[in-house]
């Protein structure tokens, strides 16, 4: 990060506004290109991530705050750096590295999400001076967890073979919603770093997201496709081109016989018929059953967050 001299840059933190938005959506982005080359993400997942703020904490006001930066006196402010609680004691930070007082307004939003409950902050596993700030303030690594990516086409993967019994249906939003909810965190939570989201808290960030497609939602069904739920792979699309698995479950009486594979390749079917060039999905990285299955499809690691909780 930049140096600077102490008083070049006055800094204060406030709450958050939606007319903040595009400013947030930037600063992402540069910290984004500093830890990847390249942005992820849109304006929308930033709408998406207010939104998220409000749902958990009810109001910008309570759950948010930005750092404003004021250089030599002047009037004018930018925006460098946001933090979020996003429920559930998750958080987002971000700041753009390259700004005026990147240091201090990391620090200080740092020192907020502690003091404001949050009890999970993220780091890439390359980013040691973040992982070194969480240290100070008593964050410490509990757990990591990969992005993995492979190319589109999917070609090479041939098509979906259902295990015996088992078939695609069709997702019906409004009619399938509790059964699949029901299905996906009876198994969900049995890996650490899964949380345990009620109903109406996955309707508001699945299902009523601007971005959701019921035909990129991949549903099997015992008796060949319209018994009970047996296994789900829930999708999405992003900006860029990227195609991914947000959620993937396979209840347990249905494990063991290929389902999950299944899943993934009609998953990455769909979405690569959206124009995808890019597919991924997200793994902790103790599952390493998951990872075996992951890498059988052409999924490579590409990315490693750390996750720190207080000590």
């Amino acid at each position: 990060m930049r140096q600077e001299r102490p008083g070049d840059t006055e800094l204060e933190l406030r709450a958050a506004t939606e007319a903040d938005a595009p400013a947030l959506f930037a600063i992402h982005a540069a910290q984004d290109a500093a830890w990847w080359g390249t942005p992820d993400g849109d304006l929308g997942d930033t709408m998406a991530e207010l939104d998220r703020v409000r749902h958990a904490v009810g109001s910008l006001e309570a759950g948010t705050k930005v750092a404003v930066a004021r250089q030599g006196g002047s009037a004018a402010e930018s925006i460098v750096g946001v933090a979020m609680l996003t429920g559930h004691g998750h958080t987002n930070l971000a700041h753009d590295p390259a700004a005026p007082a990147a240091d201090r307004a990391l620090r200080s939003l740092v020192a907020w999400l502690v003091e404001a409950g949050g009890t999970q902050i993220d780091a890439p596993a390359q980013d040691a001076r973040r992982l070194a700030l969480f240290a100070e303030v008593g964050f410490t690594p509990t757990r990591s967890s990969f992005e993995l990516e492979r190319p589109t086409p999917v070609d090479d993967l041939g098509p979906a073979v259902w295990p015996d019994g088992i078939g695609p249906a069709v997702f019906r939003p409004g009619h399938d919603d509790e059964e699949v909810h029901q299905m996906i965190y009876s198994v969900w939570t049995d890996v650490a770093g899964h949380t345990d989201r009620p109903l109406e808290e996955w309707r508001a960030l699945l299902l009523h997201d601007a971005s959701f497609r019921a035909d990129l939602a991949v549903l099997a069904r015992r008796d060949g496709g319209t018994g009970p739920v047996a296994g789900v792979a829930m999708c999405r699309t992003f900006a860029g081109g990227v195609g991914w698995v947000h959620q993937l479950a396979v209840g347990r009486p249905d494990r063991g016989l290929g389902l999950g594979r299944a899943l993934l390749v009609e998953s990455f079917h769909r979405l690569a018929a959206t124009g995808a060039h890019t597919l991924g999905l997200g793994v902790e990285a103790e599952n390493t059953t998951a990872l075996g299955l992951y890498r059988s499809v052409g999924l490579e690691v590409v990315r490693e967050w750390v996750h720190c909780a207080p000590t």
